[in-house]
């Protein structure tokens, strides 16, 4: 914890074949603000192949946040608001 602040890294896999991946991304971007939690950067990793097929899907388009909060997020609830995307195929959350 860099003074005394958490840091966290959030990537996620979207559906290569979504039309409106903003709107996808801004639920999570909203989230994060309602919890008092800053986006440091936004990484568009563009169209990677995928090692294995995720919901017959080859491909997938990564993104990557780096985010910091002053108070530990609720893991848990960001965890639940993810798995509830449909075009989120694969999600990780580090905790920096």
């Amino acid at each position: 914890m860099k003074g005394n602040k958490y840091q966290y890294q959030i990537i996620m896999v979207l559906n290569p074949k979504t039309e409106d991946k903003e709107k996808v991304l801004d639920k999570a971007y909203s989230w994060l603000e309602k919890n008092k939690a800053e986006i440091l950067n936004k990484d568009h990793m563009g169209l990677k192949d995928l090692a294995y097929e995720i919901k017959e899907n080859n491909k997938g388009d990564f993104w990557v946040l780096d985010v910091e909060s002053k108070e530990p997020l609720k893991i848990k609830d960001l965890n639940l608001l993810l798995d509830r995307e449909i075009n989120i195929i694969r999600y990780l959350i580090l905790k920096i």
